[in-house]
């Protein structure tokens, strides 16, 4: 493997000034992306806090015991009782098979991070991988893209989850699961690995209770070599330790309410569009009843916190007594979740997607008032896989990878359309459509002359004679498509694996079509490759 970096203007504005560095955006965080000791700051500022480093371990020592992590991953739990110690973090949902290529790089970006600066700063840095088992979204977990003859196909599990039940409570059905692994391995085609492949999965399968289990089992097969620390934000356990701090942020709600109105106040009047919706009554908490979780909403006049449809109604004394002493009965939202990671975790860096950074920005002036900082917000490394048979068709149709990435590929392959055809076939047919359509008018207006009945008539016979011509711009396109089927195929080849469904190949493909065609070992092989968590582009050729 071999990697290519390109810078690739963020097609978000916030995102892109901040990693630009003529942008200032000090207003919207707390440390400088562009100053060469950002970390040492960061460093120096994390030894003035105090963190539950003993029950952190504890709890995370149980937790990754459950799914077979590796020696270094229990060596760095330990070294997280150095009082030094920091860690780089991040998190995402609990997609089947880990869902889209981006969950990798995520955790990628953290174990590079990691290593990085643990040399630097010479104390023990931490990678740590929270999974989103809180999340009651299961539509988004549901499914993964695969290929389907000559369209790409969201293929989803059998499985309905109507309620809102965290994903970590949702039982796995794997009659279905088995079934759904089977026809993603198929549509990837038989290869000498995928054998192997579907034996891991169905032992991940038969020993997992959740979603969440069956990811974290993936996870430590494809990392538990590396010492990647995972764990479950929707753990009891870990609710025991979030107990004090539920209590802080239910004291604090009002002024919390009133700080990320501020800070959104401001990034409005800066031109930036805001990702968190913050009503008044917002208690960025949420209660779990009867197996589903409902987000409380907070009346101050009564002091009273309830469910949107006011089924549930806690007064803020009961919600304190709950928060002290059934805590699992609580969880975080966007607001709260990372600032219950920030009190948790000793946190030297938080490795994001490019939505991540934007919604950050909404929270410091809440961090404020915690008298606290946010952390650096390092955007993940984004990268495209370019197979040799995609790098072959590039070749021939003379067309960068940088082009391709910067939308260049669509209109590439309609001017070597026309250059075949010597004219645009669609062009034409729509000029003759307007001046039929003329032509037509004057007919029209001649014949409800002699009687208005014939209205609709005309507009039927109108409709007709355009459906034609119509007929006529399909039928030459078919023709050509024909006539051109093997240097069409290049680009319909490079479309869908670089840009599937005009999308970054990282949000639609699974690692999974790699591994099963690349083997077992291919997440190794990416680990190898000199990367920087630097903000350019990766192209990592095969």
């Amino acid at each position: 493997m071999e990697v290519i970096s390109l810078s690739l203007p963020s097609t978000n504005k916030l995102v892109a000034d901040y990693v630009s560095a003529d942008k200032d955006t000090s207003e919207l965080f707390h440390y400088d992306f562009q100053s060469q000791f950002i970390y040492e700051e960061r460093k120096k500022d994390l030894l003035l806090r105090e963190f539950p480093r003993e029950k952190l371990a504890s709890y995370l020592e149980g937790f990754n015991g459950r799914y077979g992590l590796g020696r270094k991953t229990f060596n760095n739990i330990t070294r997280l009782l150095d009082p030094t110690s920091l860690v780089v973090i991040g998190g995402q949902q609990a997609g089947l098979l880990t869902g889209p290529l981006f969950t990798i790089h995520k955790i990628i970006s953290i174990l590079t991070l990691a290593k990085e600066q643990e040399e630097k700063l010479n104390v023990p840095v931490i990678p740590v991988f929270w999974i989103a088992g809180e999340d009651h979204d299961f539509q988004e977990i549901n499914h993964i893209y695969i290929k389907n003859k000559q369209s790409i196909k969201k293929k989803m599990i059998e499985q309905k989850q109507l309620d809102k039940t965290p994903v970590s409570s949702v039982e796995i059905d794997k009659v279905e699961c088995k079934k759904w692994i089977d026809k993603v391995l198929e549509s990837y085609g038989e290869t000498a690995f995928t054998r192997d492949i579907l034996s891991r999965l169905n032992q991940h399968l038969d020993r997992s209770t959740s979603y969440v289990d069956f990811f974290a089992a993936i996870i430590s097969d494809l990392f538990g070599h590396t010492g990647i620390v995972l764990l479950d934000s929707a753990s009891n356990e870990l609710r025991g330790i979030e107990s004090e701090f539920f209590v802080s942020m239910i004291e604090k709600n009002e002024e919390m309410y009133d700080a990320v109105r501020s800070q959104q106040e401001f990034l409005t009047e800066a031109g930036y569009p805001l990702n968190i919706e913050m009503p008044e009554s917002s208690s960025n908490l949420f209660y779990h009843h009867e197996n589903e979780r409902f987000l409380l909403e907070y009346d101050k006049e009564n002091l009273l916190f309830r469910n949107r449809n006011k089924q549930l109604e806690i007064t803020k004394e009961e919600l304190l007594v709950i928060a002290k002493k059934h805590p699992t009965l609580l969880s975080n939202n966007v607001v709260t979740r990372p600032l219950m990671q920030e009190l948790l975790f000793p946190s030297l860096a938080f490795i994001s997607g490019p939505g991540e950074v934007a919604y950050w920005a909404e929270l410091k002036k809440m961090f404020e008032i915690w008298g606290m900082k946010l952390p650096p917000i390092v955007p993940r490394i984004t990268m495209t896989i370019l197979e040799r048979s995609i790098e072959t068709d590039l070749d021939d149709r003379d067309i960068s990878i940088n082009n391709v990435l910067n939308g260049g590929l669509f209109s590439s392959k309609e001017q070597w359309l026309m250059n075949q055809t010597g004219h645009d076939i669609t062009k034409i047919v729509d000029e003759a459509k307007q001046q039929v359509e003329q032509i037509h008018k004057r007919v029209r207006e001649a014949a409800l002359g002699v009687d208005d009945s014939l209205e609709q008539l005309l507009g039927k016979n109108s409709q007709f004679i355009q459906s034609q011509l119509d007929f006529v711009t399909k039928a030459v396109q078919k023709k050509i498509l024909l006539k051109h089927h093997v240097e069409l195929s290049k680009y319909e080849r490079i479309e869908t694996s670089i840009l599937p469904n005009r999308t970054p190949q990282e949000r639609v493909w699974n690692i999974y079509y790699y591994l099963n065609k690349y083997g077992l070992d291919f997440v190794n092989k990416l680990l190898e490759v000199p990367l920087e968590v630097d903000g350019k582009h990766k192209i990592i050729r095969l």
